[in-house]
């Protein structure tokens, strides 16, 4: 056996937008039921909360569907959007509330997509935000060092209240 010649692997392939799309719906169903579940455990009478959730579920199943099939097709869009596009989440949303209110018309579909985009915006604001105020926060390591440092120095601090 010649062990001297390089051998290539392939890559697996990327998923397609189909596998993509099943993909992101399928995460909308869990993460669907796992909201109504809850929302059946807490709001659930006589303490029985085990009992509740799992009730939620089945009554709630088209709000689930509906979610997922939304929570896919926004996904679905913020892929397709470029991935360096600072607003992406504002454009999948606008798009993907619009698509929805298409049955009722022109009209609704346009203010429907605004407030999609308008929260989309919000989301895009609320995470660069979060973005930002970490990527300028010190470490913990960083932390404890300085504060270890400004202990080990008496620099500014009056003799009679250092400890020795």
């Amino acid at each position: 056996m010649d062990t001297t010649t390089p051998t290539t692997e392939k890559m697996p392939p990327s998923p397609s937008i189909t596998e993509r799309i099943r993909r992101h719906a399928i995460s909308g169903g869990v993460l669907g039921s796992a909201m109504y579940f809850s929302k059946g455990a807490t709001n659930s009478p006589s303490g029985s909360r085990l009992l509740g959730g799992a009730l939620a579920v089945p009554r709630n199943v088209l709000r689930i569907g509906s979610f997922a099939a939304w929570y896919g097709a926004a996904k679905s869009v913020r892929c397709a959007v470029a991935p360096d596009y600072p607003f992406e989440t504002t454009v999948a949303w606008g798009a993907t509330n619009a698509l929805f209110a298409m049955r009722h018309g022109r009209r609704a579909a346009c203010r429907t997509g605004l407030r999609g985009a308008a929260l989309g915006m919000v989301a895009d604001v609320a995470h660069y935000g979060i973005k930002r105020f970490l990527a300028t926060r010190r470490s913990r390591a960083e932390e404890r060092r300085i504060a270890h440092e400004l202990a080990a120095s008496s620099v500014g601090i009056p003799a009679d209240t250092c400890r020795v």
